[in-house]
């Protein structure tokens, strides 16, 4: 009988001077949240981390506290002087964004790679 490791909850890829955090969870949920949180404030104190890009291809739904999570991590990139993108959102979460009027603070693009072109 075979067991397979389970997925982390967030992984953590460095191409050049960005960082790729892709949530492996369809709930973006406290968890997650707080597990991203640590590992971007980690980053923060490798200064060649100029990008942080959060690969959101897996989740499906965002609760509103989330969204104000997701805020204040934006901000702590900003006051970093790092920039952050959400990369791949499903077309349901992108609109929670919109409502919210939080796409208009929160820079978004289509793939990770885009992300990564639009900061090069």
């Amino acid at each position: 009988m075979s067991e397979t490791a389970p997925v982390p909850a967030v992984t953590i890829e460095k191409r050049g001077s960005a960082l790729i955090a892709t949530i492996n969870a369809r709930l973006l949920d406290d968890k997650e949240l707080k597990l991203l949180s640590s590992i971007l404030d980690e980053a923060a104190a490798d200064s060649s981390v100029s990008l942080i890009v959060v690969n959101m291809e897996r989740v499906q739904l965002v609760p509103s506290l989330a969204l104000g999570l997701l805020l204040r991590i934006s901000q702590k990139c900003e006051s970093r002087k790092q920039a952050l993108t959400l990369a791949a959102l499903s077309p349901q979460v992108r609109k929670m964004f919109s409502i919210t009027k939080l796409d208009r603070i929160l820079k978004m693009s289509d793939t990770v790679d885009t992300a990564l072109a639009e900061q090069a």
